[in-house]
């Protein structure tokens, strides 16, 4: 599952609070927007094809545990950063066919050394590696050596993802309102969305939310971000089916899609204790945005049969984890296949946990990710492609 964790309070070096105080922000309205309501008009003759590709970690060490971040590199490599505290300083390389693994990065604060990378993205035939917790992005050359460090200003640099824009500039997801570090606390709102240029200024923050109390959103402000073929930014909510596309240039939103589906509770949050008489929560959990412009997205809902699955809490666990646990099965992953220029819902398919083994991660245009930890931590790469179009009378 893509799986995300909160924000946490962090306490601020003093250059830190200096850069908060002088960094410039541009925050950019969004009161005029278009809004289309995606309707379903299913491809009768479409479906999604799933093969079994590459698997990595058959030598019981490059994989490991459960990834936090997932890339498919142009030239066929993958790139994993790992959940488990211990591999934080460092993201992995896998070769193409999964016979060849990297490690890159150490702990430590100099050049290449990291506390914990959260995303690595690539532009050209150069990495970005972003370092939450120094708050700080490293650029690395095809040889994984250093070229250069980007600072971040921001409070909590904790997001959901980061995309690269156009001209070197980058879009994170982080909450954090404008100003010096006393209007911050201070302010009744916050932007999820952040537009940075290639050094790390701030251009625009967007995508405005109010505050309960200092720095505390009231909607949860996790994004998901991926850029369209025109070069604007996509950004899907985490609790809501909603796409905003925003303009990088000016900050402006351009236009938000909604999805209206009886199935997902609009702004429920994406998880919550077991329970016998709730359904585990709805959330999106990916989106990508393919070559021929069409946007993947996928969500995780209750499984029809949920109520089957709901299992009692084994006694060596933590108290906090309530009585009831969601059992395998009690969820079911959906793949979405959205036209944005016609606002259409093309497809829209249930993934069969049976054939992949497992819950599939949607992390590139045309690949899921298994994790399967029985005997030795692996992942088994599918390939995901979207059949039976070409059929359609549009």
């Amino acid at each position: 599952m893509n799986t995300r964790v909160a924000p946490v309070p962090v306490i601020l070096a003093p250059t830190l609070l200096m850069a908060l105080t002088l960094a410039p922000f541009s925050p950019a309205s969004a009161s005029a927007r278009q809004t289309t309501v995606l309707t379903e008009d299913l491809c009768t003759t479409c479906s999604i094809e799933l093969t079994p590709d590459v698997l990595l970690g058959t030598d019981g060490e490059s994989v490991i545990g459960m990834a936090w971040d997932i890339q498919r590199l142009s030239d066929g490599r993958f790139t994993m950063a790992f959940g488990n505290i211990a591999a934080w300083p460092e993201f992995t390389v896998f070769s193409a066919d999964g016979s060849d693994f990297r490690r890159i990065g150490r702990d430590g604060e100099g050049p290449g050394e990291y506390i914990r990378v959260l995303s690595v993205r690539e532009l050209g035939e150069e990495l970005h590696v972003l370092d939450n917790h120094r708050r700080r992005i490293t650029v690395l050359d095809p040889g994984f050596e250093v070229v250069r460090t980007i600072p971040l200003v921001c409070l909590n640099c904790n997001g959901f993802d980061m995309a690269m824009l156009p001209g070197g500039r980058m879009a994170l997801n982080y909450f954090m309102s404008t100003g010096s570090l006393e209007e911050a606390l201070a302010a009744d709102a916050g932007f999820a969305v952040h537009i940075l240029g290639p050094d790390g200024e701030s251009l625009h923050s967007v995508d405005e939310i109010p505050t309960e109390s200092p720095m505390n959103p009231a909607e949860d402000p996790s994004r998901f971000l991926d850029v369209a073929p025109d070069g604007s930014l996509l950004s899907l909510h985490l609790t809501s089916y909603r796409i905003d596309r925003w303009d990088p240039d000016t900050g402006e939103l351009l236009q938000t899609f909604e999805r209206g589906a009886d199935w997902f509770p609009d702004g429920r949050s994406p998880s919550h204790s077991a329970r016998p008489e709730r359904p585990p929560a709805t959330g999106t959990r990916a989106m990508h945005v393919d070559e021929a412009g069409r946007v993947w997205v996928q969500i995780g809902r209750p499984a029809p049969d949920w109520e089957d699955h709901l299992v009692e809490t084994p006694p060596d666990m933590d108290p906090k984890m309530g009585p009831w646990m969601y059992g395998p099965g009690s969820t079911e992953g959906v793949i979405e296949v959205l036209d944005l220029e016609s606002g259409r819902v093309l497809l829209s398919q249930v993934l069969d946990s049976e054939v992949l083994g497992g819950w599939g991660k949607l992390f590139a245009p045309g690949w899921l990710a298994v994790y399967d930890e029985e005997g030795i931590p692996q992942y088994r790469m599918w390939r995901v492609r979207l059949e039976g179009l070409a059929g359609r009378n549009d």
